[in-house]
Protein backbone atom coordinates (compact mmCIF):
# COMPACT_ATOMS: atom_id res chain seq x y z
CA UNK A 1 0.00 0.00 0.00
CA UNK A 2 1.58 3.35 -0.94
CA UNK A 3 1.20 6.19 0.68
CA UNK A 4 -1.19 7.64 -2.14
CA UNK A 5 -4.19 5.76 -1.54
CA UNK A 6 -7.33 6.46 -2.35
CA UNK A 7 -8.93 6.01 0.55
CA UNK A 8 -6.07 7.32 3.19
CA UNK A 9 -5.72 10.49 1.34
CA UNK A 10 -6.96 13.66 2.68
CA UNK A 11 -9.56 16.05 0.80
CA UNK A 12 -8.30 18.84 -0.77
CA UNK A 13 -9.39 22.22 0.84
CA UNK A 14 -8.97 25.47 -1.35
CA UNK A 15 -6.15 27.65 -0.38
CA UNK A 16 -6.36 30.40 2.61
CA UNK A 17 -5.64 32.61 -0.04
CA UNK A 18 -2.82 33.39 -2.86
CA UNK A 19 -0.13 35.36 -3.30
CA UNK A 20 1.33 37.34 -6.45
CA UNK A 21 5.02 37.41 -5.26
CA UNK A 22 7.27 40.47 -5.75
CA UNK A 23 9.12 40.10 -9.24
CA UNK A 24 6.00 37.91 -10.48
CA UNK A 25 4.04 39.38 -13.80
CA UNK A 26 0.84 38.10 -14.73
CA UNK A 27 -1.20 39.39 -17.44
CA UNK A 28 -4.89 38.30 -18.67
CA UNK A 29 -7.36 36.84 -16.66
CA UNK A 30 -7.69 35.89 -12.94
CA UNK A 31 -10.42 34.37 -11.09
CA UNK A 32 -10.06 33.40 -7.09
CA UNK A 33 -12.22 32.19 -4.53
CA UNK A 34 -10.25 33.02 -1.88
CA UNK A 35 -8.27 36.38 -0.88
CA UNK A 36 -5.48 37.56 -2.76
CA UNK A 37 -2.13 39.44 -2.27
CA UNK A 38 -0.43 41.28 -4.98
CA UNK A 39 3.31 42.30 -4.03
CA UNK A 40 3.95 41.97 -8.09
CA UNK A 41 2.12 42.99 -11.18
CA UNK A 42 -0.82 42.21 -12.64
CA UNK A 43 -2.04 43.34 -16.43
CA UNK A 44 -5.74 41.99 -17.07
CA UNK A 45 -8.50 41.57 -15.22
CA UNK A 46 -8.97 40.40 -11.56
CA UNK A 47 -12.13 38.98 -9.99
CA UNK A 48 -11.59 37.61 -6.78
CA UNK A 49 -14.48 36.83 -4.50
CA UNK A 50 -12.95 37.46 -1.13
CA UNK A 51 -10.18 40.41 -0.79
CA UNK A 52 -7.83 41.71 -2.42
CA UNK A 53 -4.52 43.38 -1.31
CA UNK A 54 -2.30 45.65 -3.32
CA UNK A 55 1.14 45.58 -1.37
CA UNK A 56 2.84 48.70 -1.52
CA UNK A 57 5.56 46.77 -4.30
CA UNK A 58 2.29 45.55 -6.15
CA UNK A 59 1.31 47.42 -9.58
CA UNK A 60 -2.65 46.67 -10.95
CA UNK A 61 -3.43 47.77 -14.63
CA UNK A 62 -7.53 46.90 -15.41
CA UNK A 63 -10.30 45.63 -14.15
CA UNK A 64 -10.71 44.66 -10.96
CA UNK A 65 -13.68 42.87 -8.90
CA UNK A 66 -13.56 41.70 -5.12
CA UNK A 67 -15.68 42.31 -2.24
CA UNK A 68 -13.34 44.07 -0.53
CA UNK A 69 -10.15 46.14 -2.01
CA UNK A 70 -7.19 47.43 0.21
CA UNK A 71 -4.55 49.09 -1.80
CA UNK A 72 -1.13 50.33 -0.28
CA UNK A 73 0.37 49.45 -3.97
CA UNK A 74 -0.99 51.38 -7.25
CA UNK A 75 -4.15 50.31 -9.18
CA UNK A 76 -4.81 51.67 -12.56
CA UNK A 77 -8.50 50.91 -14.33
CA UNK A 78 -12.12 50.46 -12.48
CA UNK A 79 -12.39 49.04 -9.02
CA UNK A 80 -15.77 47.31 -8.18
CA UNK A 81 -16.17 46.24 -4.55
CA UNK A 82 -18.38 46.66 -1.35
CA UNK A 83 -15.49 48.27 0.25
CA UNK A 84 -12.61 49.99 -1.09
CA UNK A 85 -9.77 51.24 1.60
CA UNK A 86 -6.56 53.33 -0.19
CA UNK A 87 -3.51 53.24 2.83
CA UNK A 88 -1.27 55.94 3.15
CA UNK A 89 1.24 55.14 0.15
CA UNK A 90 -1.60 53.53 -2.47
CA UNK A 91 -2.57 55.28 -4.96
CA UNK A 92 -5.40 54.51 -7.70
CA UNK A 93 -6.05 56.09 -11.20
CA UNK A 94 -9.53 55.50 -12.87
CA UNK A 95 -12.78 54.58 -12.08
CA UNK A 96 -14.53 53.37 -8.31
CA UNK A 97 -17.62 51.82 -8.09
CA UNK A 98 -17.90 51.25 -4.26
CA UNK A 99 -20.56 52.22 -1.99
CA UNK A 100 -17.67 52.76 1.02
CA UNK A 101 -14.66 53.96 0.49
CA UNK A 102 -11.90 55.27 2.54
CA UNK A 103 -8.79 57.12 2.11
CA UNK A 104 -5.85 57.27 4.79
CA UNK A 105 -4.01 60.73 4.98
CA UNK A 106 -1.23 60.15 2.08
CA UNK A 107 -3.16 57.99 0.02
CA UNK A 108 -4.47 59.22 -3.23
CA UNK A 109 -7.02 58.87 -5.95
CA UNK A 110 -7.19 60.23 -9.03
CA UNK A 111 -10.91 59.45 -11.36
CA UNK A 112 -14.35 59.25 -10.67
CA UNK A 113 -16.58 57.49 -8.55
CA UNK A 114 -20.05 55.65 -8.85
CA UNK A 115 -22.53 53.90 -6.31
CA UNK A 116 -21.85 50.20 -6.66
CA UNK A 117 -25.29 49.37 -8.34
CA UNK A 118 -26.65 46.09 -6.47
CA UNK A 119 -27.87 43.33 -8.46
CA UNK A 120 -28.93 44.67 -11.77
CA UNK A 121 -31.93 42.91 -13.05
CA UNK A 122 -32.68 43.11 -16.98
CA UNK A 123 -36.24 42.19 -18.06
CA UNK A 124 -36.73 42.00 -22.09
CA UNK A 125 -40.35 42.06 -23.87
CA UNK A 126 -40.60 40.59 -27.06
CA UNK A 127 -43.38 41.03 -29.34
CA UNK A 128 -44.02 39.70 -33.09
CA UNK A 129 -44.35 42.39 -36.00
CA UNK A 130 -44.07 41.09 -39.68
CA UNK A 131 -42.57 37.73 -38.73
CA UNK A 132 -39.45 39.84 -36.81
CA UNK A 133 -39.18 40.45 -32.94
CA UNK A 134 -39.36 43.84 -31.76
CA UNK A 135 -38.16 44.67 -28.12
CA UNK A 136 -40.94 46.95 -26.29
CA UNK A 137 -39.23 47.96 -23.52
CA UNK A 138 -36.28 47.17 -21.36
CA UNK A 139 -36.44 47.45 -17.55
CA UNK A 140 -33.64 47.93 -15.03
CA UNK A 141 -34.86 47.07 -11.23
CA UNK A 142 -32.21 47.46 -8.71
Amino acid sequence: MGIFNKQSGTPSKPSASTLIAKGCSISGQLKLECDIQVDGMIDGQLYAEQSLVVSESGRIHGEVYASQIIVNGIIDGECHADHIQILAQGRVNGKIWSNNLSIEPGGKFFGETAELQEKEVVKLIETQADDEAEILEVKAAN
